[in-house]
This record gives C-alpha cells, sequence and structure tokens, in this order.
C-alpha cells in the first residue's frame, strides 16, 4: 500500500504524488486537484477517493508566496540559544501576534567578514494554515509534515548530484506558469528563495530578456554570500516552448553551466523510482523533494509543524544536591577524623596533647581551599543573569512594537553594585513612548538610567523619534538612586 501523499498546496490547485517510502521513494501516481470556489467541507475527501488513494499520512509544501522569509542576523550566540533569539526577533519584526503564526528557521551559513549569526526565518499565518488541516482531516489523513516548496525542490536538486561531489554554490529556477521560483543552494542548503513574475509580450509569452534581469535583481541581497563563492551551475525545470531561450539569457548573464533538469533526469536519482511517472517535472518537482525528504536528507529539515526548539536545560538542583552530598560526606569524615583524635588524646599523655592540637590544625587548613571556593561560587551565583530571561522582560516593559522597536542592544557586565549593563537603540512613534517605556523601567526598581538627550530623528517615517537606552541592572533594594529624565548638564 502506497505510504504517504506528498502535496504541492498553492490557493488554486494541489500537485499530489503518491508514493511508497522504503529504500527508496517509489512513485505510484501523481495528479492535480483544483480548489473549488468556495470548497465544500468533502471536496478533497472526494477528490481523493475518484483517485483510488489509499495512504492515510500526508506530508504538505506550500508555495513560496504562502510564507514570509526573511533573513535574520543574530549575536554569535550558541546553537541551543538560536531558537529563544528567533523568537525575540520575529516577535519585534512581524505586525502580527506570534501566537498566530507558524514558524520555523534555517541557520545559514556566515557572510564573508561577518561576526553575527545568519539564519533564514519563515512565518506562515495561522489561517492559512488551518484550513488544510480542516481538509486533511476531513478526508481521513493525517499531516505530519508542513515544509515550503523552495525547501523540496533543494532537496529534489541536491540528490541529482554524486554524493561527495555537491557544488558550492548552485542556482536553481522553477518555471512554473507565468511564475518562475527562484533558489540559491550553498553548502547544501538554502541560502535564499524568491518568486519572479516576469510580464509579457503581445503574444502572452513571458518576456526572457526581462525575467534573467529580475532573477539578477532579487538575488542582490545574497551577494554576501557568492563573493567567494560564485554560482557553479543552474538548474531550470521548464518543460514549456515560453521559457525557451532563458538558458542562454542566463548562461550570459552568469557565464557558467546550465541544464535543463527534466525527467530523464530526474530518474538517474538513485533513490526515486519514476516507472510510473509521465507528467511535467516543472508541475510535480516540489511534490518530488517533499517525498525525498522522507528517506535521510541531503538538506537541513525544515517543519513548520515541528520548528527547532532549545535543548532541555539540564535541572541544576541535581547538581546542587550532588554537590551538598559530597560536601556531608566530606564534613562527616572531618568530623570523625577530630572525634577519633580526640578520643585518642584522652588515653595519652600531656605529652601527646600538643601532636593532636596540631592534627586537628591541618585538618582544618585541608578544608578551608572548599569554604574560599564556595564564596566565589555565590559571588558568581549574584551576578548571574538568564540574558534571554532579561530580554524578554525589556520586551515585556516595551508593551510590543505598536509605538516602539528596539534596532540595537548590547548587553556587558558591570562593577560595583550593580550587576549588568545595557545599552540599546531604538525608534518610537513619539517621544512620549520612549519617556514612559523608562518610567516603566524606573518604576520597576530594577533599572538606573542615565538620560540621554538625542536631536537626530530616525530613518523610519512611522517611527520618527529615535531614543537610547544606558542603564545598569542593580540588585533589589539598589535603585534608590535611579535617575531618569533628567535634563543632561549644560556645557560651559
Amino acid at each position: 500500500m502506497p505510504d504517504i501523499l506528498a502535496i504541492h498546496w498553492d490557493k488554486k490547485r494541489l500537485r499530489v504524488v503518491e508514493a511508497n517510502i522504503g529504500a527508496t521513494v517509489k512513485v505510484a501516481q501523481c495528479f492535480a486537484i483544483d480548489i473549488p470556489d468556495p470548497p465544500s467541507p468533502s471536496w478533497l475527501r472526494e477528490a481523493l477517493r475518484r483517485q483510488g488513494v489509499a495512504a492515510r499520512q500526508a506530508i504538505v509544501c506550500l508555495s513560496r508566496e504562502d510564507a514570509i522569509l526573511r533573513q535574520l542576523e543574530l549575536p554569535d550566540a550558541p546553537d541551543d540559544e538560536l531558537p529563544s533569539l528567533v523568537q525575540f526577533q520575529a516577535s519585534t519584526r512581524s505586525t502580527t501576534p506570534l501566537d498566530q503564526l507558524v514558524l520555523d528557521y534555517l541557520p545559514i551559513p556566515r557572510r564573508t567578514g561577518s561576526v553575527q549569526r545568519d539564519v533564514l526565518l519563515a512565518t506562515v499565518p495561522r489561517t492559512s494554515v488551518d484550513p488544510i488541516r480542516q481538509a486533511l482531516s476531513e478526508a481521513g489523513l493525517d499531516l505530519t509534515t508542513l515544509s515550503i516548496s523552495s525547501f523540496s525542490l533543494a532537496e529534489l536538486l541536491l540528490r541529482s548530484e554524486d554524493r561527495g561531489h555537491n557544488l558550492k554554490s548552485r542556482l536553481v529556477i522553477l518555471a512554473d506558469g507565468n511564475r518562475l521560483e527562484v533558489v540559491l543552494l550553498g553548502d547544501s542548503q538554502p541560502l535564499f528563495a524568491h518568486v519572479v513574475r516576469p510580464p509579457l509580450d503581445d503574444d502572452g509569452r513571458p518576456m526572457i530578456a526581462k525575467a534573467a534581469a529580475d532573477i539578477s535583481r532579487v538575488l542582490v541581497p545574497a551577494q554576501p554570500w557568492l563573493v567567494n563563492s560564485p554560482i557553479e551551475r543552474v538548474s531550470i525545470l521548464a518543460d514549456g516552448p515560453e521559457w525557451d531561450g532563458l538558458d542562454q539569457a542566463v548562461k550570459d548573464r552568469w557565464s557558467c553551466p546550465v541544464d535543463r533538469f527534466t525527467t530523464q533526469a530526474a530518474s538517474r536519482i538513485q533513490d526515486l523510482e519514476l516507472s510510473r511517472f509521465n507528467e511535467s517535472m516543472a508541475v510535480f518537482a516540489p511534490a518530488l523533494g517533499l517525498a525525498l525528504g522522507c528517506l535521510q536528507r541531503r538538506s537541513p529539515v525544515f517543519d513548520l509543524l515541528h520548528p527547532r526548539q532549545p535543548r532541555a536545560k539540564q535541572d541544576p538542583r541535581k547538581l546542587q544536591m550532588a554537590v551538598g552530598s559530597a560536601a556531608a560526606l566530606v564534613l562527616l569524615a572531618i568530623v570523625t577524623a577530630v572525634y577519633q583524635t580526640w578520643m585518642a588524646s584522652l588515653d595519652r599523655a600531656i605529652t601527646d596533647a600538643k601532636t593532636s592540637e596540631s592534627t586537628i590544625s591541618g585538618t582544618l587548613k585541608v578544608g578551608e581551599p572548599v569554604r574560599k571556593a564556595a564564596l566565589i561560587v555565590e559571588d558568581w551565583k549574584k551576578r548571574d543573569i538568564n540574558q534571554l530571561q532579561q530580554l524578554t522582560e525589556l520586551h515585556e516593559f516595551m508593551g510590543g512594537t505598536e509605538k516602539l522597536y528596539l534596532t540595537e542592544y548590547n548587553f556587558g557586565p558591570a562593577t560595583g553594585e550593580a550587576i549588568g549593563k545595557i545599552f540599546a537603540n531604538g525608534n518610537a512613534k513619539e517621544r512620549g513612548d520612549s519617556k514612559n517605556f523608562e518610567d516603566r523601567l524606573v518604576d520597576s526598581k530594577r533599572f538606573r538610567l542615565r538620560p540621554r538627550e538625542l536631536t537626530q530623528q530616525s530613518r523610519d517615517s512611522e517611527y520618527q523619534s529615535r531614543f537610547e537606552l544606558d542603564a545598569d541592572i542593580v540588585p533589589p533594594g539598589k535603585s534608590d538612586k535611579t535617575t531618569t529624565g533628567a535634563e543632561p548638564a549644560k556645557k560651559k
């Protein structure tokens, strides 16, 4: 029995591949389903019944246009901290609350000369995902994976290369009607994805020269990755004659080999059996790549249903209990030694008493390093700050990004009674918004603010008031010296 349905789901049509998943992907049948307008509750179940579908699991990829892809620049943090940083950045940049979105991200290689972490963030409104879940559930299918067509194309094209001989940089162009989906691959993973819709000439054919120029234009943000790794090959998936000439136009622009990825090229993929495939490769390429992703993947996993999560943190109480037990054993050993020495001293002469005293003093000196180490650990714990928790707390004081947002955030250690320093830049719609933000920080009695005065306006037309935040984090009860809003001293 076929194992899965791989579905490329756009707003008007479904491209479906029914396949057996084993050591390879064996295609059983391919077909397209038009989404009725308006759709009935049972439209998908009836369409699948007419096709004789027996699979009960579905994996879905949305069209590139149905998702928002953003490149995020994050601090150089460990992988375990990236999920929380991505969540924070997504909340500040999205006009839609995070609880109304599904999202996942993909870490991408560093750009030349960059000291930051770069990730590719994809978000999709739940209002787009919920109808898909409902239709599949009504049809008796379990949705196990939700991806985006660009990532499925990457998996399909990477499997066409011999293992161990992947190209450094490769461009994939899928021609689907009057739509070009452009995916840039580097180091065996997607770096960039976009959709181009070139204008049509008088005969209704796409203008090839304009299409090549538009592809070059949308790749401008990806230039930092192409400085040291220029595009080595371009693969075009196009079946219609309207795209004749695109191969030469692309070759002239990038001066690299250009090939057509056809059904014959896909048949050379060892993990894919296409004996029953008689359809257009350009039409079903995303669904085929989605099915291949069920095997051992060549490209990174990207699943909006199961996004990347931070690793489960170890419970520090277990370590504290172990340290406490060890300390108790050491203390018990010391007390036992002292007691035995004292009992032995009762049976000795007065001349042996001095020797006993010397033994006790030596034993106490052995424990002195442990005591000093405990004091150092206690002081370190008092100054320890969870920076991710600090970011979340700061975002709560901001009250969302409706009135202001941060453009730069820096955290560092402090000296004296302060336990940390924060310096941030941001934009606000009005000066009063940033003033209210500062007042909330002061009222929390956790921050000591130093007044800043800015005259330069923001470049953001909606958030025209710039502000700077220069604050110390102080322990509870130490914020009585907090100052904010005071006029800076004038120079004489």
